[in-house]
């Protein structure tokens, strides 16, 4: 598999059982599949995945505390 943007960009993975729009864990880095393709002749398949990066989490926001 070809990675696509982010910290791996270019970079080659191994990923069994890939399907189009599955989301693929490199190192803790998210990569969605793009493509799948199969060659003639090989028992792999070739596929790519873009990077998907993280939404950064919101802060906590404070318990308010009830009124009497």
């Amino acid at each position: 598999m070809k990675l696509h943007g982010g910290p791996f960009n270019g970079q080659s993975a191994v990923a069994y059982g890939a399907e189009i729009g599955g989301l693929i864990d490199v190192n803790h880095r998210s990569y969605r599949i793009t493509s799948v393709e199969i060659v003639p002749g090989w028992r792999e398949s070739v596929a790519s995945a873009i990077y998907v990066p993280k939404k950064p989490a919101a802060p906590a926001r404070p318990a308010t505390k009830p009124q009497v």
